[in-house]
């Protein structure tokens, strides 16, 4: 997935259970986010945007979800 690409790219995690222990969730709700099993929840948006302080209008983007504007 996009985004989970780009967090672990851009933030020098090695892996999705890097990741998900930045976040303080479990391996497996990255694991089925990544495989399309769950969408990224407005929660999981706000998580990511505090730990890593990517905009959410750029979270959305990256989940190619429509942004505010756009609608």
């Amino acid at each position: 997935m996009k985004l989970l690409d780009f967090i672990i790219g851009n933030y020098d995690l090695k892996n999705d259970r890097h990741l998900a222990d930045k976040l303080d969730i479990s391996t497996p709700v990255i694991s089925r986010i990544r495989n399309g099993h769950t969408k990224v929840s407005a929660e999981m948006m706000i998580r990511i945007h505090e730990v890593f302080g990517i905009p959410i209008a750029e979270i959305k983007s990256l989940c190619n979800m429509p942004s505010q504007s756009a609608q």
